[in-house]
């Protein structure tokens, strides 16, 4: 009788890192890319859509905080810088939320302009982290005006976190999306 071939469900280490960080920054990427599988060819109305009463957070609004989310917590909260550098201002031009406290809509921006934003920001996140070293990983910041203190280890676990809980959101509205749309989106 012949064996199934078996997956091989295991952690691993990204390379170029102390084994713990690299094993966190891992399961980031391991998260980042189940997203990206989720949002594949998806369409402008998709990614803009709102939910049928047009009060929930679109895919596209999703995808922009993933990645605003990433640098703020790199730079504000890891770093202590008090704003993201210039080179990646560019990439957010809308205040992460409204007036109300949503989430600003960012609609009419294409795929592939979210995937470039999420590559930019997860490539300086990683980039950063190879100068961080092991000894740091577990070191208490206290970013300015905050009332919490925070290490790089619990950040990273937060954004794990973050986008896992956020792909969840991006798969019920893709989903639903695709029943409202039809089989179109």
């Amino acid at each position: 009788m012949a064996t199934a071939k078996r997956r091989i469900l295991q952690g691993q280490s990204l390379p170029g890192y102390p084994p713990e960080i690299g094993t966190w920054l891992w399961a980031m990427e391991a998260v980042r890319q189940r997203k990206l599988r989720l949002v594949e060819g998806l369409d402008q109305r998709t990614l803009d859509w709102e939910g049928l009463d047009a009060r929930e957070n679109g895919i596209g609004s999703l995808l922009y905080h993933i990645a605003g989310v990433e640098v703020g917590w790199l730079f504000i909260d890891i770093l202590l810088q008090p704003d993201l550098p210039a080179s990646l201002k560019v990439d957010f031009p809308f205040e992460s939320r409204n007036a109300e406290g949503r989430l600003t809509p960012v609609l009419g921006v294409p795929l592939d302009e979210h995937l470039g934003r999420l590559t930019r920001s997860r490539r300086t996140f990683l980039d950063t982290f190879r100068e961080i070293p092991a000894e740091e990983w577990r070191r208490l910041r206290h970013p300015d005006g905050e009332d919490y203190a925070v290490t790089p280890e619990w950040a990273v676990f937060h954004l794990v976190e973050h986008e896992a809980g956020h792909a969840f959101q991006i798969s019920s509205l893709k989903a639903r999306a695709k029943r409202h749309f039809g089989s179109r989106a």
